[in-house]
């Protein structure tokens, strides 16, 4: 069930959200504040993630949910059994199980068989990145449960006695197909009592639409030429297809990820949450440096924060630098999806990192604004081909394509650029670069127009709504 589908966008998504308000609106609001408590509210999103998971996989959703159920207990064992090794226990045995769950759907090729129906409808989509998914959310649940193990007992964060709570922060829909990732300690105390409201709400579903129209209009359709370059041999694959196809598959890979946080975000923000933000225009830095600080935010907040693992250097020795740059990269690569393409993609970007700290990447630096940029997105697009191919050699021949020693002449492979994706490129263009300074001074002004169109629809509704109850007292008079 892809955000894309419709099943999810016309069925699921509705249905969560109107059972969610309505159970908001049955609880009454907290003694101790005038905000509304969450307890259903947040039940009825974590069974409607269950369902989320089902639909893929009943088997992995039951094992996902009872993993959920077992870490709310380790974490209030260490909450509240504060003897001796108690906590301490409760912390390792969670940690470790985290892990051996991670380590089992990655490895154990029948388990991860179950998984091969959810696979199935987002190959259907086009969904972009091979192996972001595999296994189903698990990574973002990973992450997750190691955030609420160690925060809870480092004590940044509380455990709620409400077991709904839990739930809502290790298995929310939203989050679970592509992040961001949520550290516990940032949202544990909004999961009991937040505010909702018609302009929190207004603002959600804008941010939902534009991670729609990122996926549907622009990844979707750039996906095409895409796969048809990179399905292509070397006999007939010319320079220019090569480098047309690598450009589709650039912005096929960073629309479909922040279009699918994006729509993470919206739907927080319906909920009542204000998740952090995920990307922030990676295509504009001018060195990796930059790019790693505007590429999966939440990700490389968390290896700062729980493995102390940093893309910013620090006052240290080298080779502690350099072990905390391979670490940082191979959490990377298992957050993907471990296999020799990711490695090889992660390590391109590792090197690079690394290369930016000596004495000839200070000369790099020096170099004018365009140049720079020019640099990184270059060789950021490069890195995509191991990312993308399927093998080494497909990798290599795609290499040899690029450079001008594919096929030439009436041997090249025409691909399917039409106007639709013509299209695409160009608004991905307008949206990666910074030509539309304005845009963001009307985002208030969306927000505000969409509230104000679903108060109206509203006042409609419940208009006709009354009409229609008083015209059947009336008739039963």
């Amino acid at each position: 069930m892809p955000f894309t589908d419709s099943g999810f966008l016309l069925v699921f998504l509705p249905t969560v959200l109107g059972l969610y308000f309505v159970a908001a609106s049955l609880v009454g609001r907290s003694s101790t504040s005038k905000h509304r408590r969450f307890g259903l509210a947040n039940a009825v999103v974590a069974l409607g993630s269950v369902v989320f998971l089902a639909a893929g996989s009943q088997t992995y959703a039951s094992v996902i949910a009872t993993a959920t159920a077992l870490l709310f207990g380790f974490g209030w064992v260490i909450r509240h059994r504060a003897v001796g090794a108690v906590p301490e226990l409760g912390f390792a045995s969670g940690l470790t199980g985290v892990l051996l769950l991670y380590g089992l759907y990655t490895s154990a090729n029948p388990v991860v068989s179950s998984l091969d129906g959810w696979l199935a409808r987002f190959t259907e989509h086009r969904f972009s990145v091979p192996g972001l998914l595999v296994p189903l959310g698990l990574s973002v649940f990973v992450c997750h449960a190691v955030s609420f193990i160690v925060d809870v007992y480092r004590r940044d964060a509380v455990v709620h006695t409400n077991p709904a709570h839990a739930a809502m922060y290790l298995l929310g829909f939203p989050f679970m197909v592509a992040g961001p990732i949520i550290r516990y300690r940032d949202i544990s105390q909004h999961l009991a009592t937040r505010q909702i409201g018609m302009a929190s709400f207004a603002y959600g579903v804008r941010r939902f639409t534009i991670g729609l129209g990122k996926v549907a209009l622009i990844a979707q359709i750039v996906a095409v030429p895409a796969d048809v370059a990179f399905a292509a041999t070397v006999d007939t694959l010319g320079l220019v297809p090569a480098w047309m196809g690598l450009i589709c598959f650039s912005f096929q890979v960073y629309f479909d990820l922040s279009g699918y946080a994006d729509m993470a975000l919206g739907i927080g923000r319906m909920l009542g949450f204000r998740l952090p933000e995920n990307f922030n225009a990676p295509y504009r830095a001018d060195s990796f440096h930059e790019f790693w600080r505007r590429w999966n935010l939440s990700l490389t907040t968390w290896c700062d924060t729980y493995l102390a693992l940093s893309i910013d250097p620090k006052p240290d020795t080298t080779g502690r630098y350099a072990a905390s740059l391979v670490g940082l990269f191979l959490v990377i690569s298992l957050w993907h999806g471990l296999s020799w393409g990711v490695l090889a993609w992660a390590g391109v970007h590792a090197l690079f990192v690394a290369f930016e700290r000596t004495r000839w990447g200070m000369i790099v630096a020096r170099f004018p604004a365009p140049a720079r940029h020019a640099y990184v997105l270059v060789f950021v697009a490069a890195s995509w081909v191991f990312f993308r191919a399927e093998t080494l050699a497909d990798a290599l021949h795609f290499f040899q394509a690029l450079v001008g020693f594919g096929a030439s002449g009436l041997e090249a492979l025409a691909l399917p650029l039409t106007g639709m994706v013509w299209t695409a490129l160009v608004i991905g263009v307008l949206a990666i670069l910074p030509v539309l300074p304005t845009v963001s001074r009307w985002s208030v002004t969306l927000d505000a127009l969409a509230t104000v169109l679903q108060m109206v629809m509203t006042t409609a509704a419940m208009f006709v709504w009354v009409r229609i109850l008083r015209q059947r007292r009336d008739e039963s008079r």
